[in-house]
């Protein structure tokens, strides 16, 4: 089980570096092609990977048009992320994608069917609270906190949608399919214009985009496979811990103290509603809770 959580955890602290380069690319290159590069380049390495390994590769044999729905919301959310990323400070940008895991409890209970108790409804309140403040810096709406909102709400749709697949098959398998259509969808926008110019720098970190999203992807379904998705849920919310100090010492970007109480109120949310069924819930919410209702009276009255 601690395996398991290690692994996530690793994979969460070089999340914000795949970030990150894709922000530094945002200087030169359309959102397109860095969508289309990131995952052209990480389902190559995973199939080489598979190659190495003598992995056999099992492609699915039924509910292809589910496959492509949710092949297409993992490429909306990532068009969205990079767009913000393009906007906004990384934090920011990374901050907004943490509302997935509240969206998809949400999507379950709705079109799924899953119940619905205290846990998931308190959370999603503490969320969206959170969401309301980073939305609206100074009174203003800022459209990269938005995109970056949007794209946590499409890969919550993703999350929920792979949840209930009747036919995910291997999950190694199900990357390098997915990373590779991914790419192949988004084509004709990433080369709109004709060839990007990238020179060897921009090739370089093409590169390194391709092989950390590979290794993120792989140590995240290495982290599932030893150990629960309940007991590991709560550490996906360590990316944003990276992010911060990513986004200081690459990019000198310091988050604002509505930043910080908007990204703390979506990770409690998030934390919370993995506490479904603990008679504990609205205990532990109370006491973390009270603190940042002062402060979002206090934001709301500047």
């Amino acid at each position: 089980m601690k395996s398991g959580i290690g692994l996530l955890i690793l994979a969460m602290a070089l999340t914000p570096l795949t970030d990150g380069l894709s922000k530094t690319l945002t200087l030169a290159q359309t959102t397109f092609f860095i969508v289309f590069a990131r995952y052209f380049c990480a389902g190559l390495v995973a199939l080489l990977v598979a190659v190495l390994l003598r992995r056999p590769l099992v492609l699915p044999r039924q509910d292809h048009f589910g496959q492509v729905w949710r092949t297409a919301l993992m490429m909306g959310a990532m068009v969205a992320m990079i767009s913000a990323l393009s906007m906004v400070d990384l934090a920011k940008a990374v901050g907004g994608f943490l509302i997935a895991p509240v969206v998809a409890s949400l999507v379950s209970v709705v079109l799924y069917r899953e119940r619905m108790d205290s846990a998931r409804a308190v959370g999603a309140i503490l969320s969206f609270m959170g969401a309301y403040i980073i939305l609206r810096p100074e009174g203003s709406l800022e459209m990269g906190t938005f995109l970056a909102l949007s794209g946590g709400v499409m890969l919550g749709f993703y999350l929920a949608a792979t949840r209930h697949a009747r036919d995910s098959g291997d999950a190694f398998s199900t990357l390098i399919v997915q990373c590779l259509l991914g790419a192949m969808l988004v084509v004709p926008l990433a080369f709109l214009h004709g060839l990007p110019s990238l020179g060897w720098g921009g090739m370089g970190i093409v590169l390194a985009l391709g092989v950390i999203s590979a290794a993120c992807h792989y140590l995240t379904i290495a982290a599932y496979s030893r150990t629960d998705a309940s007991v590991l849920a709560p550490f996906f919310y360590f990316n944003i811990v990276f992010a911060i100090p990513v986004g200081y010492l690459w990019f000198h970007e310091i988050p604002t103290a509505a930043t910080l109480l908007g990204l703390g109120g979506i990770t409690l949310g998030g934390i919370v509603a993995m506490l479904s069924g603990s008679r504990y819930v609205f205990v532990f919410t109370g006491i973390l809770a009270l603190p940042r209702i002062y402060a979002c009276k206090w934001l709301l009255k500047t």
